[in-house]
């Protein structure tokens, strides 16, 4: 019998990361994140049967994440610039 691999969810501790990263930073996650998607299987074995990969999952929150800090960023900009 196959076992799904022990996968570590995001938690706060990932939003701080995110929170301490720079723009440059967060493009080049979401870069690996994208690359690490494309590779993976959308569907793998468990329990005889087949089930989205947990792994996939775990990298598209991360994705929704990263994302989100991206366009926070991009706000905050726009309302620097726009109050000078």
């Amino acid at each position: 019998m196959s076992h799904a691999p022990n996968l570590v969810a995001p938690s706060e501790d990932t939003a701080q990361q995110l929170a301490s990263m720079s723009i440059r930073e967060l493009i080049g996650a979401l870069s690996a994140i994208e690359d690490r998607l494309r590779h993976l299987p959308l569907l793998v074995p468990f329990g005889g049967r087949l089930v989205t990969n947990p792994e996939r999952r775990l990298l598209l929150r991360r994705q929704r994440l990263v994302i989100a800090s991206l366009r926070r960023r991009r706000a905050t900009l726009r309302t620097s610039v726009l109050s000078h």
